[in-house]
C-alpha cells in the first residue's frame, strides 16, 4: 500500500504580515495557511479528481481558534476531488506577544468512510485460466499483519500479465523503478497500479516490473482488463504480485479488507 509522508511548515512573527503559505505532496495533497483580516485560515486541498483522506496537525504558540481553544489541533477530513476546504481559523491570543505555528499532514488515497461491498466477488488478479500459488496469505507472518492483514502475495515470474480483479478508475501508477530488496528501505522503489472502486475502496497491485504498467491515470478499467506485468520491485524478496483491497484511515494509514473471489477462481488463500 502506498504511504504518503507528512510535510511540515512553520511560521512565526510579531505581526500579521506573512503572505499565504502552501505545501503540496505528489502534486495531489496540499495544505496551507492564508492570512485574512488578522486570521490564519488553515485549509486542505485535493489537486486531483479522486478523494483522499487527510490528517492535519497544527501546533501553535499564542494562537487560538474561534472558541478560545489553544495548543495543538488534529483534524482529519475526507477531501473530495479537486476541492479546497477550510478546516481551522486561528487568531492571536495576546496581540502583544509573538505567535507561531507549525503544520504537518499525512494522507492516503480513498475515503475513510467507505463501506466495502462485501457481496462483490473478485476475479483473480491474473489471466483467467492460469493459476499461481499464494506464497503469503491472510495473516502471513512476514509482512501480512496489522493494516496488511488481508493482503495476498502471488508468486509469479517477472513479466507475468496482471489483470484487474475489479472495475474502477486508475488513480495512481508508478513504473520508473528498477530496484528491489528484502528490507523496508526498498519500499519506495515499488512499481504499482492503484484502482479506486465504486464503493470508495482501492485495489492495489504492487511490485510490478520496470516499465511494466499498461494503463493511464484517469482510465476506467473493467474487471479482467490488463493492468501491467508483475515484477520484483520495492520491498520484495522474490518475484511476486502483492494484491489487496484497502480502506483509507486517518494519519496516512490504511486498512486491508477481506474479500471473496468469484466461483471457479483458482485462488488459494
Amino acid at each position: 500500500m502506498r504511504s504518503y509522508l507528512a510535510c511540515i511548515v512553520g511560521l512565526s512573527a510579531l505581526a500579521f504580515n506573512v503572505s499565504a503559505s502552501r505545501y503540496c505532496v505528489e502534486d495531489w495533497a496540499c495544505a496551507g495557511v492564508t492570512e485574512v483580516d488578522k486570521q490564519h485560515k488553515v485549509w486542505l486541498s485535493n489537486e486531483r479528481s479522486y478523494p483522499i483522506t487527510m490528517t492535519l496537525l497544527v501546533t501553535t504558540q499564542n494562537l487560538q481558534d474561534a472558541v478560545g481553544t489553544k495548543g495543538d489541533f488534529e483534524i482529519t477530513k475526507v477531501v473530495p476531488g479537486n476541492q479546497k476546504i477550510p478546516v481551522l481559523s486561528l487568531q492571536q491570543a495576546d496581540p502583544n506577544s509573538r505567535w507561531r505555528y507549525h503544520y504537518s499532514f499525512d494522507w492516503s488515497v480513498g475515503d475513510m468512510h467507505a463501506e466495502h461491498d462485501d457481496s462483490y466477488r473478485y476475479l483473480a488478479p491474473f489471466e483467467q485460466g492460469k493459476q499461481f500459488n499464494v506464497i503469503q496469505g491472510y495473516n502471513g507472518g512476514f509482512t501480512h499483519h496489522g493494516s496488511e492483514r488481508y493482503a495476498l502475495d502471488f508468486g509469479m515470474p517477472v513479466g507475468t500479465p496482471v489483470h484487474a480483479a475489479r472495475e474502477g478508475v486508475v488513480v495512481d501508477t508508478a513504473e520508473h523503478n528498477d530496484l528491489g530488496g528484502g528490507s523496508e528501505e526498498y519500499s519506495q522503489y515499488a512499481n504499482y497500479v492503484i484502482i479506486l472502486h465504486d464503493d470508495g475502496t482501492t485495489g492495489e497491485y504492487f511490485h510490478l516490473m520496470y516499465q511494466g504498467v499498461e494503463v493511464d491515470i484517469g482510465q476506467y478499467v473493467q474487471a479482467g482488463d490488463l493492468l501491467g506485468y508483475s515484477g520484483n520491485t520495492g520491498f520484495s524478496t522474490v518475484p511476486h504480485l502483492h494484491f489487496a483491497v484497502y480502506r483509507a484511515r486517518p494519519k496516512g494509514d490504511f486498512q486491508s479488507i477481506p474479500i471473496q473471489f468469484a466461483e471457479g477462481q483458482k485462488v488459494d488463500s
